[in-house]
């Protein structure tokens, strides 16, 4: 394939490849680049260059035009191209990523990111989220077939948690590995994984291209949570099943997410941003500890773990966690193991799962800045919880109002991740 060239609007700071000097120095669409290799020459010198392209440096990442089969069909008044297949390039170790985002997240950022990427592969694989759902993403993955690819999603753990379930249910032939660039208010599983606690806003996609690529696969546990309402006929559609990967909490901590979320979706919500979020949640957080809707919790609510009944102080909520992240960067497990040695360490993929109590929302403030510590509670393989009046609850971010019932935790199976070491 020959290069594709395009005069001018050439990236900050670029260097002629031919004669190492400085590009795009006069005014005007002057000197050229390749929109697929992304190299910079200037008029005097792009005669200098091989016509045919190589690629770059992300070459094993792209998905050349020419691999691509498409055929036209007419939607309503105008003519769609729809991908057929997909075939595959001579390249050794090909290993092609999509690029999947919402464009309204992440303050509006969202937009500006996906186009970033845009610039550097092709553009077909990048995937907006406001206009397709994660399974249209995902049939780049079917097309692929045994080829290893890999997802880069930006988004929130609500969003992460939304692809990776998507990808359990499409069962693909290849399992397609997951990085992320944080677009969400508290974005655990980023910062366990090294992609960082917020999304910065001098993003340099060259950079987030060259750690993926030298990013390692890790697993990270899947985990199946039934809840079964109490007063039902006993049907097995009366159960509700869900897939957790961070965390799922009963009490105060939810009740907080739920009075954020319920504001969150009002239509007087006017303003969206990271800090204006954290300070709602302050809010929240600080009316509970007056209003204590979640006073003696361990009254009514019952914990087994691997069959076994918890003894229970006097507390507001519990979490059950899969990974060493919760409420925004806080190691609960961790902060408690001064109290109990005699418990194991944390970890993403060993199939157990750490729970601990809260006392209360005002040790939920402590616990932010390490001025007190969980009771914990155990760990186990299996964790039922008897749950005897109606309560907040959420899973991964995402929270409800639960009636009385009864939920079961219990292993399903894992998720293919990239864990950055060079954060």
């Amino acid at each position: 394939m020959k290069h594709h060239w395009v005069k001018g609007n050439l990236p900050l700071i670029a260097t002629c490849y031919i004669c190492e000097e400085e590009c795009d120095i006069e005014p005007g669409l002057t000197d050229w680049w390749c929109c697929w290799c992304q190299r910079c020459v200037h008029e005097a010198c792009k005669s200098a260059l091989s016509e045919i392209c190589d690629f770059g440096k992300f070459k094993l990442m792209i998905i050349p035009p020419g691999s691509l089969e498409v055929i036209n069909r007419r939607s309503t008044m105008r003519r769609r191209l729809h991908l057929r297949s997909i075939i595959r390039p001579n390249w050794l170790d090909w290993n092609p990523i999509i690029v999947v985002g919402n464009r309204k997240a992440g303050n509006n950022d969202g937009d500006q990111i996906l186009s970033l990427f845009r610039r550097l592969l092709n553009p077909a694989q990048i995937t907006d989220l406001a206009e397709r759902d994660p399974v249209a993403a995902l049939e780049w993955c079917r097309l692929l077939g045994k080829t290893p690819s890999i997802i880069l999603v930006a988004g929130g753990d609500g969003t992460i948690a939304w692809l990776l379930n998507t990808i359990n249910k499409l069962q693909l032939q290849s399992i397609p590995s997951v990085a992320i660039i944080p677009l969400g208010t508290g974005n655990d599983l980023s910062r366990v994984l090294g992609w960082g606690k917020e999304h910065d806003s001098h993003l340099d996609p060259i950079e987030i291209l060259r750690q993926v690529q030298t990013a390692e696969k890790v697993m990270l546990d899947r985990w199946s949570v039934i809840i079964k309402p109490y007063g039902g006929l006993g049907f097995r559609g009366s159960y509700q099943t869900l897939f957790m990967y961070n965390y799922i909490s009963v009490g105060v901590d939810a009740q907080v997410t739920l009075n954020f979320h319920r504001t969150r979706e009002s239509r007087f919500y006017l303003f969206s941003h990271r800090i204006f979020n954290k300070m709602l949640y302050l809010c929240f957080g600080t009316q509970q500890v007056v209003g204590r809707e979640c006073k003696d919790l361990d009254k009514n609510l019952e914990v087994y773990l691997d069959g076994k009944r918890a003894e229970l102080p006097s507390i507001e909520s519990i979490v059950i966690l899969n990974i060493p992240s919760w409420a925004a960067g806080v190691d609960l497990w961790k902060m408690g193991e001064e109290d109990n040695k005699d418990l194991g360490v944390q970890s993403i993929n060993d199939g157990k799962l750490e729970v601990v109590a809260l006392y209360s929302s005002f040790q939920m403030a402590q616990l932010q800045i390490g001025l007190s510590t969980p009771y914990r509670i155990g760990q186990a393989r299996t964790v039922k919880i008897k749950l005897l009046r109606s309560c907040a609850m959420q899973v991964d971010g995402e929270p409800w109002y639960q009636l009385p019932c009864e939920f079961n935790i219990t292993y399903c199976n894992q998720a293919a991740m990239l864990m950055n070491n060079n954060f």
